[in-house]
């Protein structure tokens, strides 16, 4: 038996189809055939389907324990069964990560402290999630994270290339706060408002393979959170 690779669509996949990126409709993968064609129910966004004519293109988002993934495709045949529309689509081009802002950047207001960014500190945290006598110039509020950086909202006036050690403290499900280390350069940095806050956007760096894995999987774990919030108060 062929074994199935992540990019690959399978049968019960939830998927998100688009055709101008701003409005996501859920969907999910029906039947699969051979040469890449694929059976999905009408795609549906808060009540309302997404009509589709023959040989319309679109994008098809579908998700992975390490990301999300998508896929250019195009409607070549649609049937009705008990009064309901399903469309078989052609999948054009290899499904690759995604790791766009629009589909990666993730609200959050969070607690978040910088600390003074000293030689060798990627060493120090590959090993542990700590940090020892490090100077902290300020505590932060946390706007929004991707797995490439985050933005901020400190007193502290950052410079552009300045670079931190950054203590973020993320929510973790069935658990407290858990503090999470991480090396970030300034790349954005501007006044916000009158208070004396500025906005930071800083960059991530010195990653090890297990922060990356973790980022990923905590940023899509809350966003599909979020999703199922919305549903339950949509009542979808």
């Amino acid at each position: 038996m062929q074994k199935t690779k992540e990019t690959d669509l399978m049968i019960g996949d939830k998927v998100d189809i688009t055709i101008d990126r701003r409005r996501f409709y859920k969907a999910s993968i029906k039947d699969a055939y051979d040469n890449g064609f694929y059976l999905i129910g009408a795609p549906v966004y808060k009540g309302f389907q997404m009509t589709l004519q023959l040989f319309d293109e679109l994008y098809l988002v579908f998700y992975r324990e390490t990301g999300r993934f998508i896929t250019k495709m195009r409607v070549v045949d649609f049937q009705t069964r008990d009064e309901v529309r399903y469309y078989i689509l052609q999948q054009l081009t290899v499904a690759e990560k995604n790791q766009r802002r629009e589909f990666y950047r993730l609200n959050a207001n969070a607690e978040a402290k910088l600390y003074e960014y000293t030689e060798g500190i990627e060493r120090a945290l590959a090993f542990r999630d700590e940090i020892k006598d490090a100077k902290m110039f300020a505590e932060a509020k946390m706007k929004d994270i991707s797995i490439s950086g985050v933005a901020l909202v400190t007193p502290w006036e950052c410079c552009k290339d300045d670079r931190y050690v950054l203590m973020l403290i993320l929510d973790e499900e069935k658990s407290k706060p858990m503090p999470f280390f991480i090396s970030a350069k300034v790349v954005r940095a501007g006044d916000v408002s009158d208070g004396g806050q500025f906005g930071v956007g800083m960059q991530f760096f010195g990653l090890t393979k297990e922060k990356k894995d973790f980022l990923s999987k905590y940023i899509i774990a809350q966003q599909q959170k979020k999703i199922l919030q919305i549903k339950l108060i949509e009542g979808e």
